[in-house]
């Protein structure tokens, strides 16, 4: 799987608070592109920087089999400095779930700079689930009117974040639909892409069948809501025997 060339960019939106702000997007996207993958898929981006400070991504979850290289964090990579671009090459190998790509530097996440990473199982490969008949995918991210740069320093100077102006389900605070038909069984996606805040997911009069964190099966036990921490993905859906109900 070969990307488009993946341009980083900050940009003004008067995004769903309201106010205008600066916002990270990636290929003028906010959030950045899905990135819809195969188990096995060999991903290549190649990510130019056009912001005014050195940038990485991170691929929240994937392996790296003997390509740490490209893991997109300080230590395993060097920063991408402004107006020069890295391409990353990697494998999917032998993964399947739901994950994220983010900014893994100077706070570059609480402006924006994240997006999906879904790899699905290739058709040989079985699952311990029925495959669904649609999936959604939720990235939630605690948002904050002051700038990346603005919380950087106040971390900086030895003050604690301040509590987030809102919550936001794929880039909106509000207004967000899914629609689906009665009947049918959906996968949801949910991902914390935030910086500090953890969030409690729910879906009203459903209990859920937690079916999935990060490549990892789980028992399918049910619940009424599900905690999601920072840098955490899980894929649940509404038990089936429940939906032709509402």
């Amino acid at each position: 799987m070969r990307s488009e060339d993946a341009y980083i960019h900050m940009h003004v939106l008067t995004c769903s608070l309201g106010v205008p702000q600066q916002v990270i997007l990636i290929n003028d996207q906010f959030p950045g592109p899905a990135i819809e993958a195969v188990t096995n898929n060999n991903i290549v981006v190649n990510l130019i920087n056009k912001l005014d400070e050195p940038f990485l991504i991170t691929w929240n979850g994937v392996k790296q089999r003997r390509t740490s290289w490209q893991d997109g964090v300080l230590g395993t990579n060097c920063p991408i400095q402004p107006n020069s671009n890295w391409t990353y090459q990697f494998q999917l190998k032998d993964q399947i779930g739901t994950y994220t790509y983010f900014a893994s530097t100077s706070m570059h996440r609480a402006s924006g700079a994240f997006g999906a990473l879904n790899i699905n199982q290739r058709s040989v490969i079985t699952t311990p689930y029925d495959q669904p008949d649609g999936d959604f995918t939720l990235l939630v991210t605690d948002w904050f009117q002051m700038s990346h740069k603005k919380l950087r320093k106040r971390l900086d100077a030895g003050y604690a974040l301040p509590l987030p102006d809102a919550l936001l389900i794929n880039g909106v605070s509000n207004g967000l639909i899914f629609t689906g038909q009665q009947g049918k069984t959906y996968k949801f996606r949910v991902s914390n892409v935030g910086i500090a805040t953890s969030i409690n997911f729910r879906i009203q009069n459903h209990t859920m069948s937690l079916i999935e964190v990060e490549g990892a099966h789980s028992l399918q036990e049910s619940y009424e809501s599900l905690d999601v921490d920072v840098g955490q993905s899980v894929t649940s859906w509404p038990r089936p025997d429940l939906l032709n109900r509402y």
